[in-house]
């Protein structure tokens, strides 16, 4: 059976098939179909990932046409900032992009004094050192964690030999950061003395570091000089912020990981509220204590005299008085003078009170009524002692049981099974797919099968037409019933039939054909 054959038949089955089988084996093939494009496209597209982003239209535009004349598949992204080809190639696009001069993006560094140029001038010479060395360190701050791109723009004056002719150099550094990075205040202060270090004659405060929104990072280094108070950037009053965030969640911690693991996860959450002072009071004492002797001086004296006296008194001389007197002797007396001279020492103390003081802390601690058996009384005492409650200090501590909405946490279990929910329906369409292409095949075997029981009853009935068609034996008119002599084969029965009863034969074809 040659192919015309085969579509001939085809072509009768699809006929004689009625309008709802017609219709199912029209919905399944197109759901086979739309299931195999998307398959197809799965499996056999290429992965991209990405080979350069950040680009200015011209460069997107020279690499585009290097990508063109290498024949390497790509697209764009971004508004064409971004460039991606296949993952499998992107290193050897890279390559070779490198070695033809068109890997854009990025400057070159000192390669560029590999090849000498004959007749430059100094002018020239020092534009080319000043290009290499921003590119050096372009390249060394995008090596810093959190970085993803950087540019470094640098003014070295020239040499002379009047000092107060050269210039002032100066550095300023903008810096695109990874999504959701910060840079520490520590990893800024590096960045500035890796800047400082490499440029001859630069000042730290000459360096300017900015990030793409705008926001100045080293600006606490020109302030305080160092990190300021506790290696926190910005000015005084968001340091101070910065502090007191920093402690609240420090205690929040504390408490968050001691509760969960008494009550276990998500069954708790703790808040902590942090009045500090940061005033910084010095006190001054000064104490004066003994020192060595430095000299001494001691007078001693003694004596006695002869006279002698009554009692002193007018009452003594009056006439008829007797008053017995002092008998008449000798009088001995004493003296001593002790002076002993001291060096005095001086002994000054100053206590400086640090800024940071807690004035009071407020916590206050929600659990899950779902917690059976939770006793708040307990809770608040082992939190009192992580946080270092002070009642004196007026320290406060409320804990409530409440239920929790746990919608929160759904969200990130569907996060977590994204992939594996992306990856089932890859299989359940792969397993459709398979199921659509069997249900394809029993539904051919079944129209097949059902067309060829239809085809052999149809034969059936017209074979057996003459006999039930033909008219009743009127035995009482006594005439010999009408036959049909018995065809030879049924081709010819059929023939004959055709031209014998030509009606009856057209009412059967119509019937079939509005089957």
């Amino acid at each position: 059976m040659n192919f015309r054959d085969l579509l001939d038949k085809l072509k009768q089955r699809w006929q004689a098939t009625n309008q709802k089988t017609k219709a199912l084996i029209i919905l399944v093939s197109a759901v086979i179909l739309a299931g195999s494009l998307y398959l197809a496209t799965v499996f056999i597209r290429p992965d991209y990932a990405v080979l350069l982003a950040g680009l200015e239209p011209r460069e997107a535009g020279g690499i585009v046409a290097q990508l063109d004349n290498q024949k390497v598949p790509y697209r764009l992204t971004d508004q064409g900032t971004t460039i991606l080809v296949p993952k499998d190639k992107v290193d050897e696009v890279r390559v070779k992009l490198a070695g033809d001069g068109v890997l854009t993006g990025v400057d070159q560094g000192f390669e560029l004094f590999d090849k000498s140029k004959f007749g430059e001038t100094d002018f020239e010479q020092q534009i080319s050192y000043q290009r290499a060395l921003q590119e050096e360190l372009r390249r060394t701050i995008t090596s810093v964690e959190g970085v993803d791109q950087a540019r470094v723009h640098l003014v070295i004056p020239r040499k002379s030999v009047f000092i107060e002719e050269e210039g002032t150099a100066s550095a300023s550094v903008v810096l695109k950061l990874k999504p959701g990075a910060k840079l520490k205040p520590e990893q800024v202060k590096g960045l500035c003395d890796l800047i400082v270090g490499s440029v001859a004659g630069l000042q730290a405060e000459n360096v300017h570091i900015i990030d793409t929104e705008g926001n100045v990072l080293n600006d606490f280094l020109k302030e305080d000089g160092n990190l300021g108070a506790g290696g926190f950037s910005g000015s005084a009053v968001e340091r101070q912020l910065q502090i007191r965030r920093a402690f609240e969640r420090e205690l929040e911690n504390r408490v968050q990981a001691m509760l969960t693991r008494v009550l276990g996860p998500n069954k708790a959450v703790a808040m902590v509220t942090a009045e500090l002072d940061f005033s910084q009071q010095q006190t001054n004492t000064t104490e004066v204590t003994a020192g060595p002797l430095v000299s001494e001086r001691s007078i001693k004296e003694s004596g006695s005299d002869g006279s002698g006296g009554g009692i002193a008194g007018s009452t003594a001389q009056m006439p008829g008085q007797s008053i017995p007197g002092q008998v008449a002797g000798e009088n001995s007396y004493q003296k001593s003078d002790d002076t002993r001279n001291y060096q005095n020492s001086t002994r000054v103390g100053t206590v400086v009170q640090a800024p940071g003081r807690v004035v009071r802390i407020s916590t206050s601690v929600v659990v899950d009524d779902a917690v059976k058996g939770l006793d708040e009384n307990q809770v608040q005492r082992i939190v009192s002692a992580a946080i270092g409650f002070d009642q004196q200090r007026g320290d406060q501590i409320t804990v409530a049981s409440m239920p929790f909405d746990r919608g929160q946490y759904d969200l990130g279990d569907q996060t977590t099974a994204q992939a594996q929910q992306d990856k089932k329906q890859l299989y359940l369409m792969a397993a459709a797919a398979a199921g659509g292409l069997l249900l394809l095949g029993l539904i051919i075997f079944l129209v097949r099968r059902r067309r060829r029981q239809k085809l052999q009853a149809q034969t059936e009935a017209i074979q057996g037409y003459p006999e039930a068609a033909a008219p009743p034996q009127d035995t009482a008119a006594d005439e010999p019933a009408w036959e049909i002599p018995p065809p030879k084969d049924k081709q010819k029965q059929l023939k004959d039939l055709a031209e014998e009863r030509p009606d009856d034969v057209a009412s059967v074809l119509k019937v079939w054909l509005r089957e």
